[in-house]
């Protein structure tokens, strides 16, 4: 057969809609792009991701790691403040002694450490976990909150020089020690076992005070308290 020019081949004359509809299709076609691969886009974002969640997590850790740091220190700052030896009163000149005041001398670790654990038996039995419903005392200690006080202030940035909000001081036992201890090792120098015991239950203005023995509603006198320390201490 021979070689047919398709030129010369009679063609069929398309109609205004065929028209219509071959240049619609050339149009979309032109309009329409090849599929993007975003593979990359999907890896780097990974990579990124994964990225900040190394970094907050070796910042948490070193965060965590400089503040068991300091605690520690402080705790052995005080220990060894603890472990001079002093002569203390037992009490403020009231109460079961009468004017007669007895001193302990020795060790302050003994004496001291005896009247911590007489503290934390007393008020939770030793649970750092207890919080009193009514008064909302707080841990193994039962700190008021408003003890914590507010921005620069209170029994936490004594402490530590810092604030520590009632959630943190209840999920982290040393943050209770170190600011229970360092606030009765005040009261205990200066007023002996008796006297800090006062202090803590009813305020430093109440040592000294008359009217130990008024009603506190439901809970123990200010004598019963203190009594009570220095009985767990053995010294009652």
């Amino acid at each position: 057969m021979a070689y047919i020019n398709q030129r010369y081949v009679p063609q069929k004359e398309q109609s205004e809609e065929e028209k219509r509809r071959i240049a619609f299709q050339t149009q979309l076609l032109s309009l329409k792009k090849p599929p993007v691969d975003k593979t990359g886009y999907r890896r780097r974002f990974a990579d990124i991701n994964q990225g900040g969640l190394e970094a907050t997590n070796y910042a948490t850790k070193q965060r965590n790691e400089r503040e068991a740091s300091y605690l520690e220190a402080l705790r052995n700052k005080i220990n060894q403040a603890n472990s001079r030896t002093i002569s203390v009163s037992t009490g403020d000149g009231s109460g079961m002694y009468g004017g007669n005041i007895p001193t302990i001398s020795g060790n302050g670790i003994k004496g001291f450490e005896g009247f911590i654990n007489a503290i934390t038996g007393q008020e939770s039995g030793g649970n750092y976990g207890a919080q009193n419903s009514s008064s909302g005392a707080m841990g193994r200690y039962q700190i008021m909150p408003g003890n914590l006080g507010g921005k620069h202030s209170g029994w936490d940035y004594e402490a530590l020089g810092r604030d520590v909000t009632p959630q943190q001081f209840m999920g982290n036992p040393k943050l209770q020690d170190a600011i229970a201890r360092y606030k009765l090792q005040q009261y205990y120098k200066k007023w002996g076992p008796r006297g800090a015991a006062i202090a803590w239950y009813a305020g430093p203005g109440a040592v000294g005070r008359v009217g130990g023995n008024k009603s506190q509603g439901a809970y123990p006198t200010i004598n019963q308290y203190a009594n009570a320390i220095l009985k767990r201490m053995g010294l009652g």
